[in-house]
């Protein structure tokens, strides 16, 4: 896993666990599993929110969470998001930090291609899979951050990183870990909200 390839740019980095219907980012995005049905985490919760539009679509095949599958939806004002983009992260038993760092270099990319910079992403929880949080969260992180350095004009990157209180603590070790490991390479600032 590339650990941002670019220097002296600026990344900030937000952690939060507040209920995705009161977050005011232009993009959400959430990872879903292909063996996890219905939808759990915050996924789980905005498919309740849209009256189970996600849930449906699964049952009807159109959206399976295999690794690298995109889905955008539009919430129509049930969510203040406007534009709700589902990941696949395939099984949940297979899922490894390389494919998570993937993910979130894949985020990244489609976020900037769909010129949504403003972006809230989540970090599966512990009762999804059996990776450690602190190793997802480093992961994803790197990914999105290599992805927004990659031939972009901005200066700063931005991205809030979401996860449920129950495990909000180990979200900022693992954001903490990645300004460590980029530390002669970006000024990484990382807000608690």
């Amino acid at each position: 896993m590339p650990y941002t390839q670019n220097y002296f740019r600026k990344t900030r980095i937000r952690i939060s666990s507040e209920p995705v219907d009161i977050l005011k980012y232009e993009s959400l995005v959430l990872g879903f599993f292909s063996d996890e049905r219905p939808p759990k985490g915050y996924c789980g919760f905005v498919d309740w929110r849209l009256n189970g539009i996600i849930s449906k679509h699964i049952a009807r095949g159109k959206i399976t969470g295999h690794f690298k599958e995109k889905v955008l939806i539009t919430p129509h004002y049930r969510i203040p998001s406007s534009k709700i983009l589902l990941f696949g992260l395939g099984e949940s038993t297979h899922l490894t930090y390389d494919q998570l760092y993937t993910a979130g270099f894949l985020i990244g990319q489609t976020v900037m291609k769909i010129k949504s910079y403003d972006t809230a992403f989540d970090i599966p929880g512990p009762s999804r899979c059996c990776l450690e949080i602190p190793k997802m969260t480093t992961a994803m992180i790197s990914g999105f951050t290599d992805a927004g350095m990659e031939g972009q004009d901005q200066e700063d990157i931005s991205a809030c990183v979401l996860g449920d209180d129950t495990y909000r603590d180990e979200i900022t070790l693992g954001a903490n870990q990645f300004k460590v490991n980029v530390k002669n390479k970006l000024k990484v600032t990382i807000i608690e909200a």
